[in-house]
């Protein structure tokens, strides 16, 4: 009897200690296939951040292109409104009319009003423009540094689950630790 129930401990103390092992080699494989997930993510964080970033460095350069264009349409307009001006101011003269005063005067006036006017909104639109590609920048680099910091967080939890991997292999031990005294006979002894 003494020795069917030895052979009985014998039998579940080595079922034990191969469910621990099986346990172990289990958490091992999870922990490796975990780290393995929050590296990908960390990479495609990486690269959602590096393609917000590039798409960022775009948007400012548009932002700076539709500023120079801006300001290029209203010199434009300036120029246009001189040549129409001198145009006028050539005809009064070859008329006879006195170019500085009267009606050709008012003509030169109006003339000029709406080149400054048809200048000030090419200006104006270039810099709507310029605003709108900047405010799209700063959206882009938000975008960028939230990808940045999941990036930052799936690399910390590739870490994490290696930390977590150690407490389970640490139990794993104990529990073998455990079923090994049982298998044994051998206790811990007090005092």
């Amino acid at each position: 009897m003494a020795v069917a129930s030895t052979t009985a401990a014998v039998i579940s103390a080595a079922v034990a200690l191969a469910g621990t092992a099986a346990g172990a080699y289990g958490a091992i494989r999870q922990a490796e296939s975990a780290r393995q997930q929050q590296e990908y993510q960390a990479k495609l964080a990486n690269r959602q951040a590096q393609i917000a970033e590039q798409n960022a460095q775009q948007q400012e350069e548009a932002a700076r292109q539709s500023r120079r264009e801006g300001y290029e349409a209203a010199v434009q307009k300036r120029q246009e409104a001189a040549r129409i001006i001198g145009q006028q101011r050539a005809a009064a003269g070859a008329s006879g009319s006195q170019i500085d005063a009267g009606s050709a005067l008012d003509v030169n006036l109006d003339t000029a009003e709406k080149g400054e006017i048809d200048a000030f909104s090419q200006r104006e639109q270039g810099l709507r423009a310029a605003h709108n590609s900047e405010l799209a920048a700063w959206s882009s680099r938000n975008s960028a540094e939230s990808s940045a910091l999941q990036a930052q967080y799936h690399q910390q939890q590739a870490t994490t689950d290696y930390l977590g991997l150690s407490q389970s292999l640490l139990g794993s031990a104990q529990k073998a630790g455990r079923n090994f005294q049982l298998l044994t006979g051998r206790g811990p002894t007090l005092g």
